[in-house]
């Protein structure tokens, strides 16, 4: 049976089973029942996908270029130390200190800090070859 017979066939019973339910309204009402639940429930929302715990932002006024330029490095760290590492991560995201996200599986704080250190004194120090 060719792909072309299946189809002919295929439509012949749909169209047999389409005069079978306009003629009888018992048929009707039994094979309307699954599509009333889906428009009932198409009424509601969808499930939401699951999102983080809770949206932690950057301390306001934290600036780690500002504190690397007046405090150096060290004076960095000693300003992170308090930080949790979804904390840490926010940085790094809010300053695009890592574009390509590679801290996202990171969990210790310590590991997190020195990469912030790290980036933003590449990032300070970024052209100072061109300057006489």
């Amino acid at each position: 049976m060719s792909n072309n017979e299946l189809g002919q066939q295929m439509a012949e019973f749909f169209r047999a089973l389409a005069v079978e339910i306009e003629n009888s309204p018992s048929l009707a009402r039994k094979l309307a029942v699954p599509f009333q639940n889906v428009a009932a429930a198409g009424g509601q929302a969808a499930p939401k996908k699951r999102t983080s715990r809770s949206k932690v932002f950057v301390p306001e006024g934290f600036d780690p270029f500002q504190i690397y330029y007046d405090r150096g490095g060290l004076g960095l760290q000693q300003a992170m130390e308090a930080m949790d590492a979804a904390t840490l991560k926010a940085i790094l995201n809010h300053f695009a200190l890592d574009p390509t996200r590679s801290y996202t599986r990171w969990r210790k704080e310590e590991r997190l800090m020195a990469y912030i250190i790290e980036r933003v004194k590449a990032l300070s120090n970024k052209g100072q070859v061109f300057r006489g």
